[in-house]
């Protein structure tokens, strides 16, 4: 099936661990519940965290989405072609049979022109119209290449729907040859078409904020949200599903879903949703944490057969916690990582009253990774700053193990002041017990944010 008819599951920009298990967990979990077709995806790159998750559990990446914008290729029928130096009769053939115009390609598929019935009756009108067969058959035993439409226009399955549409109001051809980036032939692609596209389908996971979502979402069609994070939803034109509870990982919730809808999920499946519990739930040490998160971890855990189906409570523990240390130490560390890459890596944006504020988060084993990295990491969020005109660039830098944070901050002095949190004498805030940025340090600047707009 090709991927722009399947209905695309994905999880915010910058995915973590949450948002990659839940868009493949859900995507198998509605994929059973035989609503439709479901296809994963992600629209950034895989972390280290997540990894060590997808190795872990033996999970493929879902396929990389840059954005969900119509495309001309999209659009593009797969029509008979003819090659040079085939005849206008081969020609007529093809038209009569298509009811279509029949694009005509060199040895290398790269189209030379289209050629149209209205083209080729305006090419052989006055042959038809003489009482000689023998003339009419010569004329039928031209070369295609002779009728071809001079004005025949091309596009590139590549480019954007939305670039095109004024070239094809203006254009008074009914249809367009479509190439890929070599110039090969890929179809035809229809004006009525172009100005009436449909939208991609797709059901967003761990997130519900256009300013989180695959770039195009506008030209999207949203049928289902699921997601555990503060409200700022997209608008939609109809009703939809849309399921937000105050759990600590969507992976919980989609875990749920599909013990309730399936009953025993697969060992691959069953890994990675437990993986993206631990993540966004720091192991259950994060504020966010709630029983749901424990009990849908310790039925995973089994499924996943992490321990025995006979395992008593103590040993679920254990095994839990086991991969749980391995999973953040996988993806905690500054190590040599550039800058903007610590901070793009988990990073998401908000806005309130006007201002704009970039939030990333990364965990490290111990704040001494901090120091020989902390002007490093404050030119990267200058530039970030500058560059997404924010009021406000924060890195989060989460402890780990001992469950502090330090924030490394640039913006308008006024903000930082506002922040209730002590500087320290390197210049970073010290946040303690805070490792939440969802529950604990979004608040916190929005309210800021709120009393300086």
């Amino acid at each position: 099936m090709n991927h722009s008819d399947s209905i695309l599951v994905i999880g915010h920009r910058n995915p973590d661990t949450d948002a990659i298990a839940s868009a493949i967990g859900y995507a198998w979990v509605l994929n059973e519940s035989g609503s439709g077709h479901y296809m994963a995806g992600r629209t950034g790159k895989v972390n280290a965290q997540t990894a060590f998750a997808l190795e872990r559990f033996g999970v493929e990446a879902p396929t990389l989405v840059a954005d969900v914008w119509g495309r001309v290729g999209d659009l593009a029928e797969k029509l008979p072609s003819l090659r040079k130096g085939q005849t206008l009769l081969e020609a007529c053939q093809t038209i009569a049979r298509t009811r279509r115009p029949a694009p005509l390609l060199d040895d290398s598929d790269k189209p030379i022109g289209l050629l149209t019935g209205a083209g080729l009756f305006g090419n052989l009108a006055e042959a038809l119209s003489s009482a000689s067969v023998l003339a009419l058959a010569r004329e039928f035993d031209r070369p295609a290449e002779t009728a071809i439409d001079p004005s025949s226009t091309i596009l590139n399955a590549d480019e954007h729907i939305r670039d095109v549409i004024g070239q094809a109001l203006r254009s008074e051809q009914d249809d367009f040859l479509v190439v890929d980036e070599s110039g090969r032939y890929v179809g035809l692609c229809r004006k009525s078409a172009l100005l009436a596209p449909p939208r991609r389908k797709l059901v967003m996971v761990d997130h519900n904020e256009l300013g989180q979502a695959v770039p195009g979402l506008e030209e999207a069609e949203i049928i289902e949200v699921l997601d555990h994070h503060r409200l700022d939803n997209v608008p939609t034109l109809v009703p939809i599903r849309f399921h937000v509870e105050p759990v600590g990982s969507c992976s919980t919730l989609v875990a749920e879903r599909g013990m309730e809808r399936v009953g025993v999920l697969p060992g691959p499946i069953a890994g990675l949703l437990l993986c993206g519990i631990l993540s966004d739930t720091l192991v259950f040490r994060s504020p966010t944490t709630t029983a749901r998160d424990h009990s849908a971890a310790n039925r995973l855990s089994r499924m996943a057969g992490l321990v025995d189906v006979k395992a008593d409570d103590a040993q679920v523990t254990a095994a839990i916690a086991e991969l749980g240390q391995a999973l953040l130490a996988a993806g905690a560390g500054l190590g040599t990582r550039p800058a903007e890459e610590v901070i793009s890596t988990d990073l998401k944006f908000y806005e309130t009253g006007g201002l704009h504020v970039g939030i990333a988060q990364v965990e490290v084993a111990s704040f001494r990774e901090l120091a020989p990295r902390l002007n490093d990491l404050l030119e990267a969020l200058r530039k970030l700053a500058d560059s997404r005109k924010l009021a406000l660039a924060l890195l989060m830098v989460t402890d780990v193990v001992r469950g502090n944070s330090r924030l490394v901050v640039v913006g308008q002095s006024r903000i930082i002041a506002s922040l209730p949190y002590a500087r320290l004498d390197d210049g970073t805030l010290d946040a303690p017990e805070v490792v939440s940025r969802k529950k604990q340090l979004l608040p916190a600047v929005l309210a800021a944010l709120s009393q300086l707009a």
